[in-house]
């Protein structure tokens, strides 16, 4: 399966066990093909970098290379707007549309509610 998956999964797994890291894990084990994007990576560092998680720089540069590492990473051909309630969230549907994928993985109310 082609998937993307929303920064907020992919933080789930670094942090908690559970379904968001079997998620990841199905990538890592390649039975998915991971797409992800510059955009995605930086949110992802973005948000690890808050106070409340408390992740020093080392660890966040190792997450983020070994996203890298499973991943296909795209670059966006076509830029959207206005789609997601949550414009940070047009990332993960420009990744979506340009890598062709399956399905989007999140618990992202303001992508749900697209479907």
């Amino acid at each position: 399966m082609k998937v993307v998956i929303d920064v907020n999964v992919f933080i789930s797994s670094f942090f908690w066990k559970g379904k968001p890291r079997e998620v990841l894990n199905r990538s890592v084990e390649c039975i998915d093909k991971l797409f992800v994007t510059n955009e995605i990576l930086e949110e992802i560092i973005e948000v690890m970098s808050r106070p409340k998680f408390y992740v020093d720089k080392e660890a966040i540069e190792y997450y983020i290379r070994s996203i890298e590492e499973i991943s296909n990473k795209i670059i966006v051909s076509k830029k959207i707007q206005n789609v997601s309630r949550d414009k940070d969230d047009n990332a993960i549907l420009e990744c979506a549309i340009e890598g062709k994928v399956d399905y989007i993985i999140t618990g992202d109310e303001d992508l749900l509610v697209l479907i």
